[in-house]
């Protein structure tokens, strides 16, 4: 059973390496979306576990990447292991991805192994979603315009919506994330991997 591991940070990946070729799997590790295509051309993986940001990589990439995945590799099995423990954001993922195990990075190590070989053997798993409400796809696709511009109105004139349905948005999201303030919010934006750096 061939592993490929998504992660940028190196001391993390190489103790997952180490915990997993311990159980008898066979692993590969690197440390980008992009890396990873390419070894998925040339290499035969059966599970993938993926960070949802990397150095080169925001949430909103892996999401398309998970889609990508998705219609390409129906075969492969996905194990995201994250830092992002927002649990309306991974509410959203887990439902647009039913297939895929969501476990934040403070999951014990066994249950890591445990989920890992669930997914190894195709059995069934349970599903990974909280009670807490879930952004919706028209939310989690306005992070990364929230985080690009702090203009409302530049956003409007990129999304074709109003202010008033910008806002709307805001605040819904604001309370889902339990950010009180934009400074809590451009931090939790940063943790997803974006910044205001942009090309129009």
């Amino acid at each position: 059973m061939k592993i490929l591991n998504v992660e940028a940070n190196f001391w993390a990946a190489l103790g997952l390496e180490k915990i997993l070729i311990s159980a008898g799997y066979q692993f590969l590790s690197c440390s980008s979306l992009s890396d990873a295509k390419k070894i998925l051309i040339d290499q035969s993986i059966e599970v993938m576990i993926i960070e949802l940001k990397t150095e080169a990589d925001d949430i909103e990439s892996s999401y398309a990447f998970l889609r990508l995945l998705q219609a390409l590799y129906p075969c492969i099995r996905v194990l995201v292991l994250t830092d992002i423990n927002d649990a309306a954001l991974l509410n959203f993922l887990a439902h647009e991805f039913h297939s895929v195990l969501f476990l934040t990075k403070k999951s014990s190590l066994a249950s890591i192994v445990q989920n890992v070989n669930t997914l190894a053997e195709k059995r069934p798993h349970t599903s990974t979603r909280s009670r807490v409400p879930s952004l919706s796809l028209q939310e989690f696709h306005m992070l990364k315009w929230l985080a690009r511009y702090s203009s409302q109105q530049d956003i409007a004139l990129r999304v074709r919506l109003n202010n008033k349905t910008i806002s709307h948005y805001k605040r819904s999201i604001y309370a889902k994330l339990n950010c009180e303030n934009n400074v809590q919010f451009h931090h939790r934006l940063t943790q997803y991997g974006f910044n205001r750096t942009h090309v129009d």
